[in-house]
């Protein structure tokens, strides 16, 4: 397994009452927060408008800084470390085909669903809602 780290962003993005997450159809299967690896030359701010739009097809404006996600296998993938963003997500939501599938969740579907949420997701949203 490759260890040197690969820095990613995430988002928790406000999407009117709901909040968007998307379905994964790729290598990697489940519910999780729209993000991504970083690119060469990227702010980790541009990373995540950059990975939202292209899963969702939805532009942001950053509220905050949720925290820094760095806990050892939290990605069975490798050492992937995430800064997540909180964010207001607007425009017209689309899927990234063969990719990801767009939802729009509340705090009580995101819960039922919480086995459903890929790597650490699940927990980063509770911890974001725990704060509100």
């Amino acid at each position: 397994m490759n260890r040197s780290p690969i820095i990613c962003a995430d988002v928790i993005a406000h999407y009117g009452s709901k909040i968007a997450v998307v379905r994964r159809l790729g290598s990697v299967l489940g519910l999780s927060l729209p993000g991504g690896k970083q690119e060469s030359g990227e702010t980790l701010s541009e990373t995540i408008e950059r990975e939202m739009k292209e899963e969702t097809g939805l532009s942001l404006s950053i509220t905050g800084v949720l925290g820094t996600y760095a806990e050892p296998c939290r990605d069975p993938r490798g050492n992937y470390i995430s800064t997540v963003f909180t964010a207001v997500a607007y425009g017209d939501p689309r899927d990234e085909p063969g990719k990801t599938q767009v939802l729009f969740l509340d705090e009580r579907e995101i819960q039922l669903r919480e086995s459903q949420f890929v790597f650490d997701h699940f927990k980063i949203l509770k911890q974001y809602f725990s704060g509100k």
